[in-house]
């Protein structure tokens, strides 16, 4: 399979967005179900390759929510607050993808960076946490359609 493509159909792509003057952040990525295993890891090593000649000099996999809960906790001697989060974590897991995120981002072996969120009051959080999934879409909103009578 070559550029995503397996007997002339595409199966996968990857889109990556300008990240300042000199990045790129993968936006998106697609597979097809039937698609053969690993496509979308390939897809990423072709990009990566071309940094070099398209003069980016930083690569953002993407952001994996919650991955030093997932790795802290799973090791041995981990606290029980620090395993019974995880455990929740795992359990969200099944709606959200959150360990499968990080588990796809650690095969590359990134340098992760930890991301913060600074706000003015408690309150304010639950606000902040729909609009933070609605940004990584695991929230939508149903859309009423207009009907157009044609």
């Amino acid at each position: 399979m070559r550029g995503g493509r397996q007997d002339g159909v595409v199966r996968c792509f990857v889109r990556f967005a300008p990240w300042g003057n000199d990045g790129m952040s993968r936006d998106l990525r697609r597979r097809d179900r039937t698609a053969e295993a690993g496509v979308n890891e390939m897809r990423i090593v072709d990009a990566l390759r071309s940094c070099a000649q398209l003069g980016v000099k930083r690569v953002s996999l993407n952001f994996a929510a919650f991955r030093s809960t997932l790795e802290r906790g799973e090791r041995l001697g981990a606290g029980p607050f620090l395993r019974g989060w995880r455990t929740v974590l795992l359990f969200a897991s099944r709606w959200f993808q959150i360990e499968s995120l990080y588990r796809f981002n650690a095969k590359f072996q990134p340098v992760w960076a930890p991301r913060f969120i600074v706000y003015p009051a408690a309150r304010d959080l639950p606000r902040i946490a729909v609009a933070a999934l609605e940004a990584e879409a695991f929230l939508t909103w149903p859309h009423l359609r207009r009907f157009s009578g044609a």
